[in-house]
């Protein structure tokens, strides 16, 4: 394991506020980027039950309770596991996705109370259905769900406090919106540096983790949004145009990009390219068309559906699954994916039967990114030149009632709020530089605890620092950095309680070498 240049120095602003800001300085080669492979799925669900249940808490609920279930690390189709069911939704969505037809059928039972959790002496439970008579189909789903459930994935309640009762516990009533969440691919940094010998370790990418980020059943908590490229593969697509730090092998770049700036590959190898063949979020119904949350910004409120339209077929992608399709249109839009949206004739019938078929697609970098060889998406971008940066980036943060874009608590057009950041900047040289800076959910901050900083205070330190181009990434409890296997900071995540830190499990990290 090589070392790092890294710095910790604690800077005071104008208003007599101080923060401790991190620095690490990174050779241009030594960087890449990796997902996390989760280890322990009680660990895991144990975790996110505990701040899904501070959230609620904060939200004024007394006594929430919280459900979760693991999703499979690599998903199947739910006609292998649950052979004949129905897969369709209320709104004829036809499920392709294990995990999310097993979301779908979890959600569904609690929102209607028929699931119920029966404790037997000797301290073992078991989930049990209640489906009222003549709902067959929902009976035999509910049935296949729990059976596979119980013998190769854990679903759990929290708090199980009830201990000792020997009773049916019922869940009437249940915010099935708000306290059930399907744990998708995340772990905590720490396991990483536990078990690989590296210089540095660090949060990337913007990620699912409110409630209105895991409105959709293909969606997890944890699940990663934006562009990540490893070894010169797309690994996810860039959604949304956003701001990336990309290397082509030779240098470091910031620039914003989207799906507008690769093509999209279907079974038989047949290329779709935005301005070629396909139209982005268009306006009036076209041949070949990709739908994304971010389609109506320039209107209003993000896309929620695509428009209705008998002629067509449409497949709902999320990285690199096609997790669900469904014909006449009206399909809901998850915060982590988009809909590809084919007009009957625009391509062959057996294409359209392979896409089904087939469920996986691939991509490919146009110009000017096509050499791309390692890649991740976050934004905003903040420095151009040593400038603040103006580019326009699809963000929407949840307000008024409409559901935003992920990250849903995010507003980069005026940011002024002190919280924890990491940002990631390319120096003159083609070097690059970390900072981290430690924040505090301010309804538990102590004053041993660092303010964070603003959006431009974070800027201005990068000035600083000789940072000439640079890129904000995932913060406030994201923001982590383990230098040599160990914590160099402190986590702002306290979960309602002062003095207490808690590391957060993420999607993805860099990692320096």
């Amino acid at each position: 394991m090589s070392t790092i240049d890294y710095r910790q120095e604690r800077q005071t602003f104008a208003d007599g506020a101080w923060t401790m800001a991190h620095t690490a300085m990174i050779a241009a080669e030594r960087l890449k980027f990796e997902d996390l492979h989760p280890m322990s799925s009680y660990v895991r669900q144990q975790d996110i039950a505990r701040m899904q249940f501070a959230r609620a808490r904060a939200r004024g609920e007394a006594n929430p309770r919280i459900v979760t279930w693991t999703a499979m690390q690599t998903d199947r189709r739910a006609s292998q596991i649950f052979p004949d069911l129905s897969y369709a939704t209320h709104d004829d969505e036809q499920i392709i996705s294990a995990n999310s037809f097993i979301t779908y059928a979890l959600r569904h039972m609690l929102r209607e109370g028929w699931l119920r959790l029966r404790e037997y002496i000797g301290d073992t439970y078991e989930w049990q259905v209640a489906v009222p008579s003549g709902q067959d189909e929902w009976a035999a789903r509910a049935k296949a769900a729990l059976r596979w459930l119980e013998d190769d994935i854990q679903l759990d309640l929290y708090p199980n406090s009830e201990r000792g009762t020997y009773t049916p516990r019922s869940f009437p009533s249940f915010d099935a919106r708000r306290n059930f969440a399907r744990i998708g691919r995340c772990d905590f940094i720490r396991h990483f540096a536990q078990n690989h010998a590296r210089a540095a370790a660090f949060n990337t990418s913007h990620f699912l983790h409110e409630p209105d980020d895991l409105i959709s059943h293909h969606a997890g908590y944890g699940d990663a949004v934006g562009l990540m490229v490893t070894e010169g593969a797309i690994l996810r697509p860039p959604i949304y145009r956003r701001g990336a730090l990309l290397y082509d092998g030779e240098r470091w770049r910031i620039d914003t990009i989207g799906l507008d700036d690769i093509a999209l590959i279907v079974p038989g190898d047949i290329e779709l390219r935005i301005g070629a063949d396909v139209q982005l979020n268009p306006a009036q119904p076209q041949p070949i068309a990709i739908y994304t949350r971010a389609g109506s910004l320039v209107g209003g409120r993000p896309l929620q559906r695509t428009p209705s339209a008998p002629d067509r077929s449409e497949f709902l992608i999320v990285n690199r699954q096609v997790v669900s399709w469904k014909r006449g249109g009206e399909l809901s839009i998850p915060q982590n994916g988009f809909v590809l949206s084919v007009r009957d004739g625009a391509l062959s019938k057996r294409a359209v039967e392979d896409i089904v078929a087939d469920a996986w697609v691939e991509y490919r970098f146009a110009a000017p990114f096509s050499r791309t060889q390692s890649a991740i998406q976050a934004g905003p971008i903040l420095l151009r030149n040593g400038q603040p940066a103006d580019s326009r980036e699809e963000f929407y943060a949840s307000r008024g009632g409409s559901i935003g874009i992920t990250p849903v608590r995010m507003n980069p057009d005026g940011d002024a709020i002190r919280k924890a950041r990491t940002a990631i900047a390319i120096k003159a040289n083609g070097d690059l530089t970390l900072l981290v800076v430690d924040g505090c959910e301010p309804a538990s901050r102590t004053r041993f605890d660092s303010a964070g900083a603003s959006l431009d205070e974070t800027r201005q330190l990068l000035v600083k620092m000789g940072a000439r181009d640079a890129l904000n990434l995932s913060g406030e409890g994201s923001s982590h950095l383990f230098v040599e296997s160990g914590l160099a900071n402190t986590p702002s995540d306290r979960r309602g309680q002062p003095g207490v830190v808690y590391e957060r499990m993420l999607p993805s990290i860099g990692i320096v070498s």
